[in-house]
């Protein structure tokens, strides 16, 4: 659609109020996606490494959260693909054995992305296993605002 007119129909609308033409729409990556959309691993090649797997990623992620940490920072990725990095790492991690991988998961990327649209996209992770309730009672809440806190503490009950 190259040189497509943006007309008031096909405009989107962000929560800032602002139109765009090309405001993405929630990104519904779920369970069911981890296996087909392989876009979030690492490049390893960059790091002078031989590409993983995505079961051998999440397994070595969860055997040494502090060997991988640099994966689930946001100096080194767009947002997204952290973001499918840790719900990968989330659904394959058991508690109490992967309980590290999952508080650094929780306080690191989590806690630096915790949004409105974050909780948007995680409502495709309900309801949550015992693992993801885990990673984001990790989360320093104290700092956001009320009803964003309130938004999370109803999704953790359900």
């Amino acid at each position: 659609m190259e040189g497509a007119k943006v007309t008031k129909k096909n405009r989107s609308k962000t929560r800032s109020g602002q139109h765009t033409a090309d405001a993405p729409a929630v990104d519904a990556f779920t369970r069911s996606a981890l296996p087909s959309d392989l876009t979030w691993l690492p490049d390893m090649m960059a790091v002078g490494k031989s590409p993983l797997t995505a079961e051998a990623y999440v397994e070595a992620y969860l055997a040494d959260p502090g060997e991988w940490y640099w994966t689930t920072i946001l100096l080194h990725d767009p947002r997204e693909i952290v973001l499918k990095r840790v719900l990968a790492i989330i659904e394959q991690a058991q508690l109490p054995r992967h309980e590290k991988a999952l508080g650094q998961v929780g306080a690191g990327p989590l806690e630096d992305m915790m949004s409105e649209d974050l909780l948007d996209r995680l409502q495709h992770w309900l309801p949550f296993t015992p693992a993801m309730r885990h990673a984001l009672s990790q989360v320093r809440m104290s700092s956001e605002p009320p009803v964003l806190q309130q938004r999370l503490k109803a999704m953790l009950s359900r």
